[in-house]
């Protein structure tokens, strides 16, 4: 269910953000709506890339960018999975690294628009406070207002998170840093 309150403006016809389209490793004989790493710019200051799960995903879900194998290719690509604060760190390079946020429910091998940037939908754990620095958690998906070694800059939410929410956030090109490294 991506965010309703986005559409895209750049003048891309027949986008649509909640598209989930199967991988040619899963299977799919479906045209994809555009090639990996495509972007596309919404309203409210939004960009979203057309990315592939490498790893079941919840919508709403803060996910980490990173090379992923894909049976289909013989050369890892850029996937996302849900963030972790160990996969956080290791992903990639240590620190710095791109994450975005999964507006749809995604199956492994699997492709959707994922927002890098604008109003997402965030899930947090509960409790989690607003307009305060969010760190990366040990629950998948999820981030919270609890000190860790992992620090997501870029990125706040609106209201405190309940138990039954994901609340609405604001993301300009969120990254992963380690608060001990800060100056």
């Amino acid at each position: 269910m991506a965010n309703a309150n986005d559409f895209v403006t750049d003048g891309k016809i027949g986008i649509d953000l909640s598209a989930v389209f199967a991988s040619t490793s899963a299977g799919s004989a479906a045209m994809q709506p555009a090639n990996p790493g495509a972007t596309v710019r919404t309203n409210n200051d939004g960009t979203y890339v057309w990315a592939r799960c490498a790893s079941d995903t919840a919508a709403f879900d803060v996910v980490v960018f990173g090379t992923y194998a894909d049976s289909a290719s013989a050369t890892p690509g850029r996937a996302f999975v849900p963030i972790t604060t160990t996969n956080a760190i290791t992903a990639g390079v240590n620190f710095g690294n791109e994450i975005g946020f999964c507006q749809n429910s995604v199956a492994s091998s699997y492709y959707t628009w994922v927002c890098m940037n604008g109003t997402p939908r965030i899930n947090c754990l509960v409790a989690c406070q607003p307009k305060v620095p969010l760190y990366t958690t040990s629950t998948a998906g999820k981030l919270d207002d609890t000190l860790t070694s992992g620090y997501v800059i870029g990125v706040t939410i609106n209201t405190s998170a309940t138990s039954a929410s994901a609340p609405w956030g604001v993301a300009q090109w969120p990254r992963v840093v380690n608060p001990a490294a800060l100056p």
